[in-house]
């Protein structure tokens, strides 16, 4: 058995996994050609080739969609792998030539998406050569990418000891209650939970780590919120409060703006602000370019900044 050639190593082409993996990732011959700006023909010939020096099926066509077979399976979990350490090889090699492009790929949690941005712009403005793509989603979507391995980092609040990752405390992201400037509670001090059961309340979607964190600190002081509107994001629930339709709990970071220019205001709530963190999180064992590793380096920046202009309104 040691002296039989290994068919994959022997016949498998570089391209012929880059192939496989986009069909696989996209579950579309058709999404992986236009990807690698090859002929639908050319995608097809090029993954039969590697099923055939495998001698097994990869994929199996049900209908008009594309499956992996389990042999497909197998193999698309090591060629992710394999392209992965080769982009990041690249990279490297690169950078002792003097570092000029690359690609980075990440996911934030919405709250983070009002201050990622600022980052990616300066960071462009220097390497304008580096290509790169920004994920927002809630925190459930990214834990999903986590487990998929989808991306270099990923910004959200703390997360689950369960998976094989490693974080590091990027910088505190305060939840506060916020109101409308003309809210009669604008002006009131320590104001009670339980005087606020008639107001109306503005809630996240279900798969926020936010409404997750409120609905705990809700529930530890026995409080019901009347909830008058679920929304889906930041930019909802602000534009709501904006328009006087309710209080609301938000990330601080989020809305320090509108609170700066008076439009909004923090209100002096019992058991609030709840105190979170923003985490900086990367697969275990992931292999950063040096794209992504100087992109973390401006953001780490950043949020200095961020830090200085939150903590003049935290108690």
């Amino acid at each position: 058995m040691a002296d039989k050639p290994n068919q994959l190593i022997r016949h498998a082409t570089i391209r012929q996994l880059q192939v496989f993996e986009a069909i696989a990732r996209h579950k579309s011959f058709t999404r992986a050609a236009e990807e690698l700006h090859l002929t639908q023909p050319t995608v097809s010939m090029q993954v039969k080739k590697l099923a055939d020096a495998l001698e097994v099926d990869l994929f199996e066509l049900i209908g008009r969609k594309v499956f992996l077979t389990q042999a497909g399976e197998t193999l698309y979990d090591a060629a992710k792998d394999i392209l992965e350490k080769l982009e990041v090889s690249e990279d490297h090699i690169k950078n002792q030539k003097g570092f000029s492009g690359g690609r980075v790929k990440f996911s934030v949690v919405s709250s983070a998406q009002y201050f990622v941005p600022k980052v990616i712009y300066d960071f462009v403005e220097r390497y304008p050569e580096v290509k790169v793509a920004m994920n927002v989603g809630n925190k459930e979507q990214l834990l999903e990418r986590i487990q998929k391995n989808e991306d270099d980092f990923y910004i959200l609040g703390e997360p689950s000891d369960a998976l094989n990752i490693e974080s590091y405390q990027l910088a505190p992201n305060p939840l506060v209650f916020i109101a409308h400037k003309s809210n009669p509670l604008a002006k009131k001090s320590k104001i009670k939970l339980s005087e606020l059961a008639n107001v109306p309340f503005l809630m996240r979607e279900k798969g926020s780590g936010k409404r997750a964190q409120v609905e705990k600190a809700f529930q530890k002081q026995n409080f019901n919120p009347n909830i008058k509107m679920i929304l889906g994001g930041n930019e909802l629930v602000r534009l709501g409060v904006l328009q006087n339709l309710g209080v609301a709990v938000a990330s601080l970071a989020t809305v320090i703006n509108y609170v700066e220019q008076g439009e909004l205001v923090i209100l002096d709530v019992e058991g609030f602000p709840i105190h979170r963190h923003w985490y900086l999180v990367t697969s275990k064992g992931k292999m950063l370019s040096i794209a992504a590793q100087k992109l973390i380096e401006l953001l780490k920046i950043e949020i200095k900044s961020l830090n200085k202009k939150i903590e003049q309104y935290l108690p």
